[in-house]
């Protein structure tokens, strides 16, 4: 007896001591089966949805810390069709449903993220057909209510058996002392890229997420204009499911200062005046050690950059019409002041004045190319729809094209304009079109485009 209260006597000075020192105790499991069941974790620092969103079959989770398991699932859906389901925990805002935003710190412009780290341990199983991976949202505004109209930046650690990313192939990366194989794609309203590790691993510590955000800007997938709203980790699986889970994971984002307080300075372009196509060294101050998401810009374009340092960038000049425009350097957020340029004649070609289409390749790399078109309705009457054609002189072939219906034969392309996005006003544009591409060789910037039949500048 004397035990017994003497073990009651040290157990309620333990808790007593406890609530004396702030200390909290965990808080307990908790188990969902709702198809759609959310839980919020940590005084709602972050929230584990079961985002059951292709299926009907029984799922159930249990959530402990920050992390989950699934306790009930055996999901059977073939491979080449979309996952059963997402069962994540994220930050930030899904659909309108939103954690602590003093916490997240969301949303950020991409632009002036200075800082996105992770942290995460992955049980797997041996069994079934699934993916562990980042869903990272970014939206054209800082908030949505809905789907995110910006890019899905998803980042694969592992996966098991049949699943493959959304879209196609366009390359390599090393990010972060790893390879990954990069897919892009477009859904109906956003863009997709997807990053997968090769080899897979089940933990990762203090994660660097910034160099896939500005890869993904490299590749026009993604603008620096646009709004980091979510960061989620969880498993998207197509068959099986039953015992995996995460445990531990952390998400910390920040915003800079619209460029830390040190405005970039342009000193000289060298040399003033050249063709599209012609290389450029800007120099000056405060451009940053790394290009990362910064960028150039001839007037409204950006322009593909082959060098960065903090004083001294070189850039191709875009294919523009000739005549004066002024160049400029964004970094964080931040743009410099305007220096003059000339674009003579033989880059951009001369030719109606009824349209002018700018040509950027955007990003390189070994066997293909990433490449936005902007059209421009320099003429006096409106577009209700319009068709777009040119012939490449290497062997250039389009993978992958958004926001219009391809033909190809052989090197000639025509692009013709879908049921959204058809009409542009008499000195209107549309930018919305890019595509993916394979090369090898030289990669010419075509020499003529005509639009609707009629030559273009």
């Amino acid at each position: 007896m004397k035990q017994h209260i003497f073990l009651k006597t040290i157990i309620a000075t333990f808790f007593v001591f406890c609530a004396l020192a702030g200390m909290v105790a965990p808080a307990a499991a908790q188990s969902t089966c709702a198809q759609q069941g959310t839980i919020s974790i940590n005084s709602n620092q972050y929230i584990y949805q079961q985002n059951e969103w292709n299926s009907s079959a029984p799922q159930c989770a249990t959530v402990s810390g920050v992390g989950f398991s699934l306790t009930t699932a055996n999901f059977n859906l073939p491979n080449g069709g979309p996952p059963a389901n997402y069962p994540s925990i994220f930050m930030g805002c899904h659909w309108g449903n939103c954690t602590n935003a003093a916490q997240s710190h969301m949303p950020i412009q991409e632009s002036n993220i200075a800082s996105a780290t992770t942290s995460v341990n992955a049980t797997l199983t041996s069994g079934g057909n699934y993916d562990v991976a980042y869903d990272v949202w970014f939206n054209q505004t800082s908030t949505t209510s809905g789907q995110p109209n910006g890019t899905e930046v998803m980042v694969w650690i592992n996966h098991n058996g049949f699943p493959q990313p959304f879209g196609s192939q366009v390359g390599t990366v090393t990010i972060n002392g790893a390879s990954w194989a990069v897919w892009t794609g477009r859904q109906s309203s956003w863009n997709i890229i997807s990053y997968v590790r090769n080899p897979g691993v089940t933990s990762i510590s203090n994660f660097n997420l910034l160099p896939f955000f500005s890869d993904a800007v490299a590749r026009g997938s993604l603008q620096s204009t646009w709004w980091l709203i979510d960061v989620e980790m969880g498993f998207e699986v197509w068959t099986g499911g039953q015992g995996l889970g995460i445990s531990n994971f952390a998400v910390s984002a920040a915003a800079g200062s619209g460029g830390g307080g040190t405005t970039p300075s342009i000193a000289s372009i060298s040399p003033a005046s050249g063709t599209a196509g012609s290389s450029v060294t800007i120099t000056g101050s405060n451009f940053g050690a790394t290009q990362g998401s910064s960028r150039v810009n001839f007037g409204m374009t950006a322009a593909t950059v082959t060098s960065w340092s903090n004083t001294s960038i070189t850039a191709t000049v875009p294919n523009l019409m000739a005549g004066a425009v002024s160049v400029s350097v964004t970094v964080g957020g931040t743009t410099s002041n305007s220096a003059s340029y000339t674009v003579n004649t033989g880059g951009g070609g001369g030719g109606s004045s009824d349209c002018h289409i700018t040509y950027t390749i955007t990003n390189s790399y070994p066997g293909g190319f990433q490449a936005a078109i902007t059209i421009a309705n320099t003429g006096t009457a409106a577009l209700s729809n319009w068709s777009l054609k040119w012939t490449y002189s290497g062997n250039q072939h389009i993978t992958n094209l958004w926001n219009g219906s391809l033909t190809q034969s052989g090197a000639s392309e025509t692009v013709n304009s879908l049921s959204y996005n058809g009409s542009i006003p008499a000195g209107g544009s549309y930018n919305g079109m890019g595509f993916t591409g394979s090369v090898t060789g030289t990669n010419a910037v075509p020499s003529s485009f005509t639009l609707n039949g009629t030559t273009c500048n």
